[in-house]
């Protein structure tokens, strides 16, 4: 079966070649905001990773991370550590390589591949505890053409918290749970997401632990632990324990850092956007993609449900999902919503043939038109 992962993989990376073959025939880079593109930060010297092959798999945050991976933070506290450190062990026994240097790069796209093809090979193996095989590989392939699964691809944490998630599930359903903890404690100094697998994680130990001690509970709460490191951090070098939600909101998003709000005041609010703005703003296509993915998984969320799907990874989902809705935006969202694996597993339970195909024939197209603008600038997620 591996080998079927590794060819739809394959297919899938080789795809994504295309939109960027087009895009450089076809687009240009957005006026005004060539600090988005890798390209801003490379040396004149370095023509390599200048190449239109290369370069957009560093776009946008993806810079950031290879900034702290060799220099450290700065004023990037908003970025969670573990990604940026794998890249920095990873190229360490190169010995002092700057940020944007090619082997910082071509380390970094590797650990990105590594990252997603084990956990696709674990979301295989975890599916088929409770599934038969063509719901696995339907379930691999409807992630595969997600509209923005380029960022699996790119230079971003998205492979390895999906990596971590299914892990932690995985160890879980074999009632590993220290493994699964540690998974889960890696995840929240990854993304402030990863909290979310604390109840899906306590959920699971009650509903499927039949020798329950309170010492294998307690490893439980070893889920928000890179969490409280990452606090740790922050308050020994900018002297506020949650500076990385203060520095969410240098990024000019529109996400609120010091309130929660109550996703319905958000979903009217892009209502008026998408009635009041004018559609030739390309702003409004951001808004109008941001809110139909909110719609999206907002209805796959409650088919997994009706489906069935297993109750712990749907409090993953929903926690995972109502964390960056409760900013005030949805900026993001079509990228944040990837690691929430049930909602691929509810497309492949879909008995509707033309759903199906309406979703394949759609999220291929969205896949390559996204993502060519991603290469030029165009902010998608």
């Amino acid at each position: 079966m591996i080998k079927k992962i590794i060819f739809l993989f394959l297919t899938w990376r080789i795809f994504l070649f295309l939109p960027l073959i087009l895009a450089n025939s076809f687009l240009t880079n957005r006026s005004g905001y060539g600090y988005t593109l890798l390209t801003y930060f490379l040396s004149s010297e370095n023509k390599l990773l200048s190449h239109f092959l290369l370069y957009p798999f560093g776009n946008f945050d993806a810079a950031y991370y290879l900034i702290i991976a060799a220099e450290g933070y700065t004023v990037n506290g908003g970025f969670f550590p573990l990604f940026p450190l794998s890249i920095h062990l990873a190229t360490s026994p190169f010995k002092n390589i700057p940020p944007f240097d090619p082997i910082q790069y071509f380390v970094a796209t590797s650990l990105v591949i590594i990252y997603f093809l084990i956990a696709l090979n674990f979301f295989y193996r975890l599916l088929r505890l409770d599934y038969k095989e063509n719901v696995a590989i339907g379930s691999i392939i409807f992630l595969l053409i997600f509209p923005t699964s380029f960022f699996f691809a790119s230079i971003y944490s998205e492979g390895l918290f999906l990596l971590l998630s299914i892990l932690s599930f995985y160890f879980a359903r074999k009632r590993k749970w220290f493994l699964a903890s540690l998974f889960a404690g890696l995840m929240s100094a990854t993304r402030l997401v990863g909290i979310a697998m604390f109840p899906a994680l306590l959920y699971e130990y009650f509903k499927s632990e039949k020798n329950k001690s309170l010492g294998r509970l307690l490893t439980i709460f070893l889920t928000p632990l890179g969490l409280i490191v990452y606090a740790f951090y922050n308050f020994q070098k900018w002297g506020n324990p949650f500076y990385f939600i203060e520095a969410q909101g240098n990024f000019a998003n529109n996400r609120s850092v010091d309130a929660i709000v109550l996703f319905p005041q958000t979903l009217f609010r892009y209502i008026k956007i998408l009635l009041t703005v004018r559609p030739t703003i390309y702003e409004w296509w951001v808004a109008l993609l941001e809110f139909s993915v909110f719609i999206f998984v907002s209805i796959m969320i409650y088919i997994a449900w009706k489906k069935q799907v297993r109750l712990s990874y749907l409090i993953f989902s929903v926690a995972a999902f109502l964390i960056p809705i409760s900013t005030g935006t949805f900026s993001g969202l079509p990228r944040y919503i990837l690691p929430i694996f049930p909602i691929f597993i509810a497309l492949s339970l879909v008995k509707n043939a033309l759903f199906k195909i309406v979703y394949i024939v759609t999220s291929i197209i969205l896949l390559a038109l996204l993502f060519a603008l991603f290469s030029k600038g165009y902010f998608v997620a």
